[in-house]
C-alpha cells in the first residue's frame, strides 16, 4: 500500500466514528419530574346589581314633545353582577324629594323633577309606565269642569294630569278626618283629552280602586285611560298626586307596594349571574314647562 493510501483510509473510517457520535447525542431521551395540584374555590353569597350607563340625558325637547322624537330613547341594562339569582327588581326616582314646593307658574325648569317626566318600559312590554310623576292640585278655579262624581262636602282637590301633548283633568275627595289618606277617600280622572269643554272635564271614579292607605298617602289603581294599570297615591293634605308603576318602596309613612297595580320590572323570573336586563327609557315634556334644565333625578333600582 502507498503512503497516500493509507491517509485516506484513516480519514474515512474518522467520518464515520463522528457521525456515529453525533447519532447517538441526537436520539437520546431526557425524563421530567411531573407531579399536580388540585384547586377548589369557593364563591360566597353577593347580590349585587350593576345598572349601565350611570348618566342618561336628553336635550333641546320643547314642550310637547317627547325625547325619542328629538333623539331617541336611552337604553339601560340591569347587570346581575352577583353570585345569586335575582326575581324582583323594582325603581324609583327622586321626584318627591326633589320637587317639595308647587312649580306651576315657576320661570325656571329647575323647579320640576327629572324624574317627573321620565317614563320606561322593561324587555318584555312595549307600554310605557311613568317612573314617579308628581301633579299639584290646581289652586284656581277650573272652568266647565263637572265634579259630581265626589259628593260637594267632600271635594278637595283638582287638576291636570299632562301627558306631554294632552291634558287630563282629575279630582280627590277626601275620606275620614277630611284626609285624603284615610278610608272613603275619592280619586277621579277624566278619560277624554282635555278641550275645555264639560264634556272633557267630567272627572269620574270609574274603574278606580281604593287599595289603602298609611299616614301619608292614599293608594289607587286605575284600570281605564288615560292611567291604565297604573297606581295614583294621593297624599294625606290632597294636595298632590304621585304617579307610578314599578315603585315597591316601603319606608316611614309610605308603602307605595300597596296599590295593587304596582308591580316588579322583573318578577317571576330568575335573572341569573351575569344576565341582562334591558330598560328602554323615555322623556315626555308637558305643554307649559319653563325653559332651563330641569333638577336633577337620580333613579335608583333595588333587586331581591
Amino acid at each position: 500500500m502507498r503512503k497516500d493510501d493509507h491517509v485516506a483510509v484513516i480519514i474515512i473510517i474518522g467520518f464515520f466514528v463522528l457521525i456515529g457520535v453525533l447519532a447517538s447525542t441526537s436520539t437520546r431521551t431526557v425524563t421530567a419530574a411531573e407531579t399536580n395540584a388540585t384547586i377548589d374555590v369557593n364563591i360566597t353569597v353577593l347580590s349585587e346589581i350593576t345598572i349601565m350607563p350611570t348618566a342618561i340625558n336628553w336635550t333641546m325637547i320643547s314642550p310637547g314633545q317627547t325625547g325619542s322624537a328629538v333623539s331617541g330613547v336611552r337604553l339601560l341594562d340591569i347587570h346581575n353582577t352577583g353570585s345569586v339569582n335575582v326575581t324582583n327588581i323594582y325603581s324609583f326616582v327622586t321626584t318627591l324629594q326633589n320637587e317639595t314646593t308647587r312649580p306651576y307658574g315657576a320661570s325656571e325648569a329647575r323647579n320640576y323633577s327629572a324624574g317627573g317626566v321620565l317614563v320606561f318600559h322593561n324587555s318584555s312590554s312595549p307600554t310605557f309606565y311613568w317612573t314617579g310623576r308628581v301633579e299639584w292640585n290646581w289652586t284656581g278655579p277650573i272652568t266647565n269642569i263637572d265634579l259630581s262624581a265626589i259628593d260637594a262636602n267632600s271635594r278637595a282637590a283638582q287638576g291636570f294630569f299632562r301627558n306631554a301633548s294632552t291634558s287630563f283633568v282629575w279630582a280627590a275627595g277626601n275620606g275620614s278626618s277630611g284626609l285624603c289618606n284615610n278610608s272613603e277617600a275619592l280619586f277621579a280622572i277624566e278619560s277624554d283629552n282635555d278641550r275645555g269643554t264639560i264634556e272633557s272635564r267630567t272627572p269620574t271614579t270609574n274603574s278606580i280602586t281604593r287599595d289603602g292607605g298609611d299616614s301619608e298617602w292614599g293608594y289607587f289603581s286605575i284600570d281605564r285611560d288615560p292611567l291604565n294599570s297604573m297606581c295614583v297615591a294621593v297624599n294625606r293634605t290632597c294636595n298632590k298626586i304621585y304617579i307610578y308603576k314599578y315603585d315597591k318602596r316601603s319606608t316611614t309613612g309610605s308603602d307605595f307596594g300597596s296599590c295593587a297595580n304596582s308591580k316588579y320590572i322583573y318578577a317571576g323570573l330568575n335573572l341569573t349571574s351575569d344576565s341582562i336586563e334591558t330598560i328602554t327609557a323615555d322623556v315626555w315634556i308637558p305643554r307649559g314647562t319653563p325653559l332651563g334644565n330641569m333638577t336633577q333625578t337620580v333613579w335608583t333600582f333595588v333587586a331581591s
